[in-house]
């Protein structure tokens, strides 16, 4: 491949990378976020259950609050 050549595919490819990184707001996370409710736990479940409750609601407040 030339030099010229690799300078080209670079400048495309590289661009398309890097907007994948992206985070975008859009209709999608506000009607993801919408359904998204926080859930409970019962005094019955596990401590392993209780914990990916937890994380749940983690992720949710982090997306969406």
């Amino acid at each position: 491949m030339t030099r010229t050549a690799l300078m080209l595919t670079l400048a495309v490819v590289l661009p398309t990378l890097l907007a994948g990184c992206n985070r975008t707001a859009g209709v999608g996370i506000e009607a993801t976020c919408a359904q998204w409710r926080a859930i409970s736990w019962s005094q019955h479940d596990t401590p392993e259950t209780i914990d990916g409750v937890k994380g749940n609601n983690a992720r949710r407040k982090a997306w969406c609050e």
